[in-house]
């Protein structure tokens, strides 16, 4: 087999997995979700498309509007695109997500994920009457619109830290075989999706999560 026949054989099978791999992000029953965890969904999918699966990358002028909705979502409106860019913008692409799928103002839209972190652990400890109620990862199972979230590689932050610290959090897209599909912003540089472990009672199986925040919209 020659090298042409090879390149072309190993492109086909990337397609098929790459499409295999997005009809099972796609495929769930949404007949039990609520409206806003529907429009949720249909964000996430969206821009899941838009970024072509996680291919497309930061700075592409493709998506290049998109960052600005995220940022604008966050409350910055002022950065130039490049600093837009060169920022982690992964707090922004929930915010924005969440406030189009209709969070209203129970959602602390911010550029960074420890405040809205914060503010849902406050609302569980103080029984706040919230939606979003942040919890720690092996008292609850994982549900579709919640979302994941651990310290940055290097942050000492815990469940209970009340200071602000670097932080991820992804919105779980799906829940099934073992898995939490989740869909966050700012991952490889672009909007990717991760597969998180569960265990036999869908509770997250990774020790890098410290932090689920239930949404009960």
């Amino acid at each position: 087999m020659n090298a042409s026949k090879k390149w072309i054989i190993g492109i086909s099978a990337a397609v098929l997995v790459g499409g295999g791999l997005y009809l099972y992000f796609r495929n769930r029953n949404k007949t039990k979700l609520t409206p806003h965890k529907k429009n949720l969904l249909s964000i996430l999918e969206d821009e899941f498309s838009a970024w072509e699966l996680g291919s497309v990358k930061e700075g592409d002028p493709r998506t290049m509007e998109r960052i600005r909705r995220y940022w604008q979502d966050a409350g910055i409106t002022s950065w130039s695109d490049s600093r837009m860019v060169s920022e982690p913008w992964s707090a922004a692409f929930i915010s924005s997500v969440m406030k189009r799928a209709g969070a209203g103002d129970s959602f602390p839209y911010s550029p960074s994920h420890s405040v809205y972190i914060r503010e849902a652990v406050k609302n569980r400890k103080q029984g706040i009457d919230s939606p979003f109620k942040a919890f720690r990862p092996e008292e609850v199972p994982v549900e579709v619109g919640d979302l994941v979230c651990y310290p940055r590689a290097g942050s000492q932050a815990t469940y209970d830290t009340t200071s602000a610290y670097p932080s991820h959090c992804d919105l779980v897209a799906n829940v099934q075989l073992g898995k939490a599909v989740t869909v966050g912003g700012n991952v490889s540089n672009s909007v990717s999706r991760t597969l998180v472990s569960l265990d036999k009672d869908n509770r997250i199986a990774d020790p890098k999560y410290h932090a689920i925040i239930k949404n009960l919209l």
